[in-house]
């Protein structure tokens, strides 16, 4: 390697493995691509494949109509640290938070999952993540991601207006620690100054989110400190759930017909379906003991039946006559 450092003059070693992941993946580049990939003359990127040919990389230029610079297929990186399987591991989850990060198909990731995919024999494209919405207003979720990104990586405070549990809205400063993905959602995770104790804020309730240029001070290591030296000033109550508490959770049994068994399968993971003679499906899951829950259910209409628990009925029915009351 230092052989080819010298023979490449001011080529950095990571621009040399750099050189070699871009041909694997594209098989064949021309010379002013590369060129303008590194910011060098084409007459460097040609004294580069010179270096990496003495060095026994079988990296070579093709004359005429149609030439550029390819390498062996034959040729691949030392695959003995990592094996396949694990290759394709890394790449799949590279290519994951790569659909988060604001800028696909650039960046930091995306150069990442270039070069990890060009390691792999076996075909790296089998997933793909997409967190967005299907509606056009899915770039801002992207953006959104990004500002929050920067904020963790970079260690500033976030503000933005937050929808809570009880319906208001209000202004908050956060020390932003991590995103956390749990029960289909997506939540930042840090310290709430009005609160002074950490919460999770659920990402669709956030709205109008800035980054400031105030550094983070409250840390995960020294937030108990913290809850300390703010005890003694009293704070608003707060629901539970910006908390994050888990809540308790009931098992549910309903009635559900056939042309509905795939959005409550949407909705719920059920452990059991069972066919009924009419033609519906009885299903059994497990969810959180909260008010949502039964308007949800609420919400299939006659196409579903409560059976148990009788507490769960109960509250749907009496959503169910709220309702008609408010129609009358």
């Amino acid at each position: 390697m230092s052989c080819v450092a010298w023979y490449t003059g001011s080529m950095q070693i990571d621009q040399l493995f750099e050189f070699v992941y871009v041909l694997i993946a594209r098989k064949q580049v021309t010379a002013k691509e590369m060129a303008k990939h590194f910011g060098v003359s084409s007459r460097t990127v040609y004294r580069w494949v010179d270096a990496l040919a003495v060095s026994g990389v079988p990296v070579y230029a093709l004359k005429g109509r149609g030439g550029g610079i390819a390498i062996s297929g034959q040729y691949a990186l030392d695959k003995t640290v990592l094996s396949e399987e694990e290759r394709l591991a890394i790449v799949s989850s590279v290519k994951a938070l790569n659909s988060l990060s604001g800028n696909s198909g650039t960046g930091a990731n995306a150069r990442a999952a270039e070069k990890i995919a060009a390691l792999a024999v076996t075909d790296s494209d089998w997933l793909e993540v997409d967190f967005a919405p299907w509606s056009p207003e899915g770039s801002t979720v992207r953006e959104l991601f990004a500002t929050l990104r920067d904020g963790i990586l970079r260690k500033r405070q976030l503000v933005f207006d937050y929808y809570t549990g009880d319906g208001k809205t209000e202004r908050r400063t956060v020390h932003p620690w991590k995103l956390v993905y749990r029960g289909q959602a997506w939540y930042l995770h840090g310290w709430c100054t009005a609160r002074r104790a950490e919460r999770f804020f659920k990402l669709t309730r956030m709205r109008n989110v800035q980054l400031t240029g105030r550094p983070v001070t409250v840390t995960r290591q020294n937030a108990a400190g913290s809850a300390v030296q703010a005890a003694p000033k009293p704070v608003p109550q707060e629901s539970s759930s910006s908390r994050y508490d888990s809540p308790p959770l009931i098992t549910i049994r309903a009635h559900v017909a056939a042309s509905r068994i795939s959005y409550l399968l949407d909705s719920f993971i059920c452990s059991g379906l069972t066919p009924r003679r009419d033609g519906s499906v009885t299903a059994t899951f497990t969810v959180p003991d909260a008010d949502w829950v039964c308007e949800m259910l609420l919400g299939f209409g006659p196409a579903l039946e409560i059976v148990s628990p009788k507490a769960v009925r109960e509250k749907v029915l009496a959503l169910a006559r709220a309702l008609l009351k408010k129609y009358k």
